[in-house]
């Protein structure tokens, strides 16, 4: 018999003689493995994590031994995903916050999650109108500035938008009358510089406007005195006086295009062989006696 095995007691018993009785090592505590060893007694070793599974947290009771628990993998971050492998343990992937809307700015914060906000498409351009569609973004469409009025000239303006200057329709032409139509545009008219006259004849000239040039009556016969009267127009009337020469000793006359015919009267012969005959321009035929005769005559 070893009496130095610390895994027995011994004693000695006066019926039976010695006695070697085991050592009762059991320490009712789950957690731990009781043997004995001849050397030290009895040995309580602490129960050890076998399992290879990262995801379950070891633990153990004195009353009731081994147990385990889920690991938390909750890190509080609302942008990742928690997950965990039994290999690797807890694995935090970032959430994807993409709405598949293209007008919205998606944006993740720890504390509350995905947040997804309405994208602004004002491009500071007053023409253009600014849209957003999910599934392209912002769009910016021109404009019309189209007021339907042909007498204005429609513009705009990044900052200010529409504008409709209204056209100017000077031609300066002075021959003209301009205005303006809002469905046709730009309308000239010619200007009427009638003045109701037949005695002129009337112009007009671009750079000056208006001018009158008086009618030539003159028809080219001598024998007509040619007037015109701003009612009627040009007259050419036939005057008998217009060839009298104021000489009572010439017969006058017009003839066409050749005017004025005055021929000198030769006959004064008042066939008295007692006169002396003659003509005067102021008294016409005289018959003057011959000597002897007192008295002279005149027809």
């Amino acid at each position: 018999m070893n009496v130095d095995d610390l895994c027995y007691t011994y004693s000695c018993d006066d019926s039976v003689g010695c006695l070697s009785i085991l050592v009762d090592c059991n320490d009712y505590d789950a957690c731990t493995d009781d043997s004995c060893s001849p050397d030290v007694g009895c040995v309580h070793t602490p129960v050890e994590d076998t399992h290879t599974d990262k995801c379950r947290t070891f633990h153990c009771d004195e009353k009731t031994g081994v147990y385990y628990t889920v690991v938390d993998c909750n890190d509080n971050d609302y942008c990742t995903d928690d997950d965990c492998y039994p290999d690797t343990g807890c694995v935090h992937y970032d959430v994807v916050c993409n709405d598949e809307d293209k007008c919205t700015e998606d944006n993740c914060y720890s504390a509350k999650g995905c947040d997804f906000k309405n994208i602004l498409c004002d491009d500071k351009n007053a023409c253009t109108d600014d849209s957003c569609c999910p599934f392209t973004g912002c769009q910016h469409k021109d404009i019309s500035c189209d007021d339907y009025n042909e007498c204005t000239k429609d513009t705009c303006y990044i900052d200010t938008g529409c504008a409709h200057t209204p056209l100017d329709c000077e031609d300066y032409d002075y021959c003209t009358t301009e205005f303006c139509s809002p469905l046709k545009g730009c309308i000239y008219e010619n200007y009427d510089c009638c003045d109701l006259n037949e005695c002129t004849i009337d112009h007009c000239a671009p750079t000056r406007g208006c001018w009158y040039e008086n009618v030539d009556c003159n028809d080219l016969n001598p024998c007509t005195q040619d007037f015109c009267d701003p009612f009627s127009g040009c007259h050419s009337v036939y005057n008998d006086c217009l060839c009298n020469d104021f000489n009572e000793c010439t017969e006058d006359h017009c003839e066409d295009y050749i005017g004025c015919v005055n021929i000198q009267k030769n006959d004064c012969d008042d066939l008295d062989d007692s006169t002396y005959d003659y003509c005067d321009p102021a008294a016409g035929c005289l018959h003057r006696p011959k000597e002897g005769d007192c008295e002279e005559k005149a027809y």
